[in-house]
């Protein structure tokens, strides 16, 4: 059974409890009071069948009534029949007041039930209305925050120390910032755009090996390439690299300096190896040489040809000198040998 049925079931059910208890509630009255006042219990249960049931349990409430009212009261009593005129009168009085009451409560229910559905409409175009006027302000500041980043972007776009550039995978640059034009030293932005990826590189197969490698979702980090200025002078760049909206984007970093300390680190390194080793080699060779001296210089006292002597000891002092000097220039290590001793005067 449908929920209307029982609904309606539920209705004509009470009218006809209702018009039960007008009907037990007079014949136990019947004794005390006057026939007249019998009819008053009828008129509660049309009112309440009506208010609660709606017109027809009303109109059933007050057939019932009336039915149990020639039946029970009016002459001849236990039967169907009216003998007085102003019982007729009567009884079609009650079925008028019983019939009007059922039409104005089932106006009543209408009115109350529109007024509930125009109260509902009401509260749901209410709250559609506030849920409306929530989601414009959570676009509006969606929008403003899309607007502000949007803004943040493009501020960091064209003020990033690092360049940044995007293109077209056939190389066409579509958009880049001043940071790379003076990477590139380029005047202006717009003798960047003029120029074609491809031309950064020293080779141009450079550009096509890059974006072959860049599939959707893959980023290149850090790579160093080398590419070129507008003045045709190579530079060293670290590049980090995706593709997006069917475009390259690509930021750069100049580490042509960085490039060129790291080489002159390595130039000081080896200069450095060197000198040690010098410095190493004349320490070993300026202990040995010193002995040698002592000993011509003694063998000129011993009486040796002093010719000779001289001789030997002015190349020994050279090697001396030039030792000296390899380890004040190249290392600045101080000499560790002991020198030469001086010329002894001669005793000839």
């Amino acid at each position: 059974m449908g929920s209307g049925s029982w609904s309606l079931l539920k209705r004509y059910g009470l009218a006809a409890v209702l018009t039960a208890l007008a009907i037990l509630a007079s014949l136990l009255l019947a004794p005390h009071w006057n026939p007249r006042h019998l009819l008053l219990p009828f008129y509660p249960a049309v009112m309440l069948s009506a208010w609660f049931g709606g017109f027809g349990p009303g109109l059933l409430t007050t057939l019932l009534s009336a039915l149990a009212m020639d039946y029970f009261w009016l002459p001849p009593t236990f039967a169907f029949g009216m003998q007085e005129p102003g019982d007729l009168i009567g009884f079609v009085l009650f079925l008028g007041v019983g019939l009007l009451v059922s039409a104005l409560n089932a106006r009543l229910l209408q009115a109350q039930r529109h007024a509930e559905a125009a109260a509902a409409e009401l509260r749901r175009e209410v709250d559609e209305r506030r849920k409306a006027e929530e989601a414009a302000a959570k676009l509006a500041k969606l929008a403003e925050e899309l607007e502000s980043s949007v803004e943040r972007y493009r501020h960091h776009f064209k003020r990033h120390l690092a360049g940044v550039f995007r293109a077209q995978r056939d190389g066409r640059i579509v958009e880049c910032s001043d940071a790379f034009a003076r990477l590139l030293g380029a005047g202006s932005s717009a003798e960047v755009l003029a120029l074609n990826a491809k031309e950064l590189f020293l080779d141009p197969a450079g550009w096509r090996e890059l974006v072959a490698v860049l599939a959707p979702g893959v980023v290149i980090s850090n790579q160093e390439l080398t590419w070129q200025r507008s003045d045709r002078m190579p530079l060293s760049v670290l590049v980090n690299a995706r593709a997006a909206e069917g475009l390259v984007e690509c930021l750069a970093i100049d580490i042509t300096d960085r490039e060129r300390a790291e080489e002159a680190e390595r130039q000081t390194t080896r200069l450095r190896t060197i000198a040690d080793l010098a410095a190493a080699a004349a320490h070993e060779i300026n202990g040995p040489l010193t002995t040698v001296l002592t000993n011509l210089a003694l063998l000129r006292l011993d009486g040796e040809p002093a010719a000779r002597v001289d001789k030997a000891l002015e190349a020994a002092r050279r090697i001396q000198d030039t030792l000296h000097r390899m380890t004040r220039t190249d290392s600045g290590i101080a000499p560790t040998g002991r020198g030469i001793p001086a010329r002894p005067e001669s005793k000839c």
